[in-house]
């Protein structure tokens, strides 16, 4: 008997160590040289894509994992973001209070599960070159129009599927 309850009491640790692993939030910071462009203007510029932050896991069938940190987009442009899991690929939709209190979009964002890949819309683009609104699109990683094209074509086929 007393056996018995040292074998359960050590599964028990064992599980529990393996669940803190498993459930602990990872630090993550990535940078990637990315595209700034518009469907109808093509290539704006070249510019870079920094996240600093942590994803939570989520608890096994109960919850989804989140992606939470900031976002800066073309040096200047920062946003606290929260994304999370929508199957293959993490999305969240980024608003801000108007000037007659209602919420508005600012952007929407989709990053890879692996966070080798981004691809953000945000309105801030469109004011800052000029854009037809919602045309504003920045992919990364890329240095050329196509790559920043098929970074987005990705991350809808991971949706897709």
């Amino acid at each position: 008997m007393n056996k018995k309850v040292w074998l359960r009491m050590g599964l028990t640790l064992i599980i529990l160590a393996l669940l803190y692993l498993w459930m602990r939030p990872q630090q993550v910071e990535r940078e990637y040289g990315s595209v700034i462009y518009s469907n109808e203007a093509g290539m704006i510029k070249s510019t870079t894509i920094h996240f600093k932050g942590q994803v939570v896991r989520g608890v096994l069938l109960f919850s989804k994992s989140t992606l939470n940190g900031t976002l800066t987009v073309d040096r200047d442009l920062t946003y606290k973001i929260k994304l999370k899991d929508n199957g293959g690929y993490y999305l969240g939709v980024m608003t801000a209070w108007g000037t007659d209190h209602q919420t508005r979009t600012t952007g929407v964002i989709s990053a890879a599960k692996k966070l080798d890949r981004f691809w953000t819309t945000l309105t801030d683009l469109d004011k800052r070159y000029n854009l037809k609104s919602g045309e504003g699109n920045i992919s990364g990683p890329a240095s050329t129009l196509e790559e920043a094209k098929q970074v987005g074509k990705d991350i809808l086929a991971a949706y897709r599927s």
